[in-house]
């Protein structure tokens, strides 16, 4: 997993001083003023600079799965021709999800199993 941020670098790292567990299942960042990056969302250009940072580079744009919150990031995911699952805040226009491959109202909604991925584990209380 990788992130891509239109948030600046210092942007970014006040946004996740509360999620350092989360974020230590991060591969690495792609933030909005990373010296590689030449155009911001709505372009496709930060989630195929992400993509081209991993390890082992996906065999193809089809191959990532992006989960997104707003219609720029959605318009760059599908440029880039990659997957796009978006959840939306609850004040975004619905016309303007049009273009994701899936729109959940919550993260809790999603299946894994639809893209290809294991089912999650079930929670143990």
């Amino acid at each position: 997993m990788a992130v891509a941020t239109g948030s600046s670098t210092g942007t970014y790292n006040l946004k996740i001083q509360k999620h350092g567990e989360l974020m230590k299942l991060i591969s690495h960042v792609v933030t909005s003023d990373d010296p590689e990056l030449k155009h911001g969302k709505p372009e496709p250009d930060i989630f195929l600079l992400t993509a081209s940072r991993f390890q082992s580079i996906p065999a193809s744009s089809d191959k990532v799965l992006v989960f997104e919150d707003a219609p720029n990031g959605v318009a760059a995911a599908s440029a880039a021709r990659m997957n796009v699952v978006m959840v939306p805040d609850t004040r975004t226009d619905k016309s303007l999800c049009s273009k994701a491959d899936k729109v959940l109202e919550s993260l809790v909604e999603f299946d894994p199993v639809q893209w290809g991925f294991p089912e999650f584990a079930s929670c143990k209380q």
